[in-house]
């Protein structure tokens, strides 16, 4: 039954003869001539063919049992090849695009240091369709926040707990503080109210992402109305757009880095300040998510271990 499994996940995959078997290189009469002896060996009928091809539930049954299957040889196939060779594979990263903009570029230079015969494969999607694709054994590590539903056959971990800061620079300080400039930098340091900030413009992400919930939260909470200027997906260009004094913007922990490193491109007397914000004790959890009993190499291991000590790092840049 196990012989030629693949015959079959193709076929239940693409719930089409000709086209499974142009997929996999052979005859529609040989897939044809798989599929009778397969059911036969079965005693079952494991597709109907009318009026289209679709599985029964014998056929739904064994495509989860194959799958199954499918995984453990390929964790096989991996712990073979790291016995044979332990400094060199392929470990599948999965991030969300702006996370992986800012986070990965390091994470990388400094890994390739210890093990460069290692390929990362990186992939930007978001939460949901990486959560799927750790399921479908297509990613290895997934880096994620916001999980709404805590799948039983994936193990998370938080790897760094998010707090939310201000980011504003200082010729939009100047102008709406002219009368505490540049004292009110020292106070601000130690924690601001957003409301002294609402006719500040703001540039936000969209609707329902992390950032953009948060100061919705607090709008709402505090009868607050904030002069939102620009809206989009990705947080490290709000803070482009920040240096440009377009607007303020807000920023989490993972991203302190790269707003540093953008300090360093601009000159001395319009820096980008960042403040811790008052009132809000909301923290933004970041998971890092890995199939449950998945075979794991040392190197990828190794990744994991480099991966917490980014995340510390990324906690310290604003101690």
């Amino acid at each position: 039954m196990l012989q030629n499994y693949q015959y079959f996940l193709t076929l239940a995959e693409t719930l089409n003869i000709s086209r499974a078997a142009d997929n996999l290189f052979i005859s529609h009469q040989c897939l044809s001539r798989y599929l009778k002896t397969l059911e036969s060996e079965c005693g079952l009928r494991l597709f109907e063919r009318k009026p289209n091809l679709t599985l029964t539930y014998a056929g739904e049954l064994l495509l989860n049992a194959l799958r199954q299957v499918e995984h453990i040889e390929q964790d096989l196939g991996k712990a073979f090849d790291e016995l044979k060779n332990d400094s060199s594979g392929v470990i599948s990263l999965g991030m969300t695009s702006g996370r992986l903009r800012v986070f990965l570029p390091q994470l990388l230079t400094m890994y390739q240091r210890d093990y460069p015969a290692v390929f990362v494969k990186a992939t930007a999607a978001p939460t949901d369709v990486l959560i799927n694709q750790l399921l479908e054994n297509k990613l290895d590590i997934a880096i994620v926040n916001t999980i709404e539903n805590f799948h039983a056959k994936l193990d998370y971990r938080v790897i760094l707990e998010e707090s939310f800061y201000l980011v504003i620079s200082d010729s939009l300080l100047k102008a709406y503080f002219p009368d505490t400039y540049p004292d009110c930098k020292a106070e601000f340091a130690k924690g601001v109210d957003l409301r002294m900030f609402s006719k500040v413009p703001f540039c936000t992400t969209e609707c329902g992402l992390t950032s953009r919930r948060m100061l919705d939260s607090f709008s709402r909470q505090t009868g607050t109305s904030f002069n939102i200027v620009y809206e989009g997906a990705q947080s490290d260009f709000l803070h482009i757009l920040s240096t440009y004094d377009y607007g303020a913007s807000l920023c989490l922990t993972m991203y302190l880095p790269n707003v540093q490193h953008l300090n360093s491109q601009m000159p001395e007397n319009n820096r980008l300040n960042v403040f811790p914000i008052s009132g809000i004790t909301e923290r933004n959890a970041v998971y890092l998510v890995t199939q449950k009993g998945k075979y794991l190499p040392q190197y990828a291991k190794d990744l994991i271990s480099l991966i917490y000590r980014q995340c510390e790092s990324c906690s310290d840049a604003q101690s």
